[in-house]
C-alpha cells in the first residue's frame, strides 16, 4: 500500500480516486486470460487410466472386461478431450477477465480497514465529491477555449483535484451534452467554440466516444486517448476482457486511425484497458501536451506560431 501510495502521489505531491488506487493494486494481479483446460485434460487422463486399472485389476485381467474397459475408457477420454478443446476455445475468445477484487469489496477491506488502522491514505479523495462539468475562473468571465471531455469519471475527477482545470484554464466534462454547459459569458476569441481534448478507454467504446465527439466538434478535437498499441507495448499494463456489444466490430473495423491487424484482433477478442488505470503523473503529462496542440487550434495565430517554430535566444558559443 504505501508503495502504491508513493506511486501515485508523484512522492505526495498528487491526489488519486479509490478506483485509481483499485486498479493500481489490481496490476501484476489479474489473470491474463484463458483456463487450465490442460491440466483438467491431463487430470482426467490419469483418473481415467487408474480406474481403468482398478477394474482390469480386480477382474484378474480377464480378456473380455480388458477389451470393454479400454473400449469404454477410450470413447469417454475422446469425448473429455474433445469438449476440452471446445471449452479451451471458447475461452480464447469470449472468457472474462476482470479485477480479482470487486471495487466495493476492496473499498472496505483495503481502504477502510487501512483507515482504521493507519489513518487516511495520503493524497486519497472521493471522486464523488466532484460534480460536473467542472469550469474554471476566468478572468474575463467567458467561456473556455478547451474542454476536457472523458467519460470516466475517475479520471476527470483526478483532473479536478489535482487542479488541471485551474493550471490550463479548461473546462472539464463527462459527456457531449455537458458542452452547453460550459458557458460562462461571450466565447472566447479564436474559434466558434471550444476544442476538445478527448480522454478514453483503450476499448470498442472508448473508440466510439471519440469519433463521436471528432464528428460533434467539427475536427476541432485532440484525440489523446489510450489505443491498444499502448497497451500492447507495455507488458505491465493493465488488461481486462469482457464480451462485445453490438456494433463493436464495426466500431474496431472504421476507427480513425486505422488500427493495425494485432489491435483490432485483440479488440475483437474482448480485451481492453481503462484509462483510469493510468498513473496520475501519466495522465497529467498526457493532458499538457494535449493541451498544446488544442491551442494550436483554439488561437489560429497560435497555431500559425506553432508551425513555424521558435528560436532561442543566441549564447556565446
Amino acid at each position: 500500500m504505501r508503495k502504491l501510495i508513493d506511486k501515485l502521489t508523484d512522492g505526495g505531491k498528487l491526489r488519486y480516486t479509490p478506483t485509481q488506487l483499485w486498479y493500481a493494486a489490481a496490476r501484476n494481479r489479474t489473470p491474463a486470460g484463458g483456463t487450465s483446460y490442460g491440466c483438467v485434460a491431463v487430470g482426467f487422463i490419469l483418473a481415467t487410466g487408474f480406474f481403468a486399472m482398478l477394474i482390469m485389476g480386480t477382474n484378474e485381467f480377464d480378456p473380455d472386461v480388458v477389451r470393454s474397459t479400454l473400449v469404454i475408457a477410450g470413447v469417454f477420454l475422446a469425448l473429455v478431450l474433445l469438449l476440452t478443446f471446445r471449452g479451451s476455445r471458447r475461452a480464447k475468445w469470449s472468457g472474462t477477465v476482470e479485477v480479482p477484487m470487486p471495487l466495493s469489496t476492496f473499498r472496505a477491506s483495503v481502504i477502510d480497514r487501512w483507515t482504521v488502522v493507519y489513518s487516511r491514505p495520503l493524497g486519497l479523495k472521493d471522486e464523488g465529491n466532484v460534480q460536473f462539468p467542472v469550469l474554471p475562473a476566468l478572468p474575463d468571465g467567458g467561456t473556455p477555449r478547451l474542454v476536457v471531455l472523458c467519460p470516466d469519471r475517475d479520471v476527470l475527477a483526478c483532473l479536478a483535484l489535482n487542479d488541471v482545470h485551474k493550471t490550463h484554464s479548461l473546462a472539464l466534462a463527462q459527456s457531449l451534452d455537458q458542452l452547453g454547459n460550459i458557458s460562462n459569458g461571450p466565447a472566447s476569441a479564436g474559434g466558434p467554440g471550444p476544442v476538445g481534448i478527448v480522454l478514453h478507454d483503450a476499448s470498442p467504446a472508448g473508440l466510439a466516444f471519440a469519433a463521436a465527439t471528432r464528428a460533434a466538434l467539427g475536427g476541432r478535437v485532440v484525440i489523446a486517448g489510450m489505443l491498444p498499441r499502448t497497451v500492447l507495448d507495455k507488458p505491465n499494463a493493465l488488461r481486462l476482457r469482457k464480451p462485445l456489444r453490438s456494433g463493436d466490430l464495426d466500431v474496431i473495423r472504421s476507427s480513425t486511425p486505422p488500427l493495425t491487424a494485432a489491435e483490432a484482433d485483440w479488440l475483437s477478442r474482448g480485451w481492453w484497458s481503462p484509462i483510469a488505470a493510468v498513473p496520475p503523473a501519466k495522465l497529467l503529462a498526457v493532458v499538457a501536451r494535449a493541451v498544446d496542440r488544442a491551442e494550436g487550434m483554439a488561437d489560429p495565430d497560435r497555431g500559425r506560431a506553432q508551425q513555424v517554430g521558435f528560436l532561442t535566444w543566441p549564447t556565446a558559443s
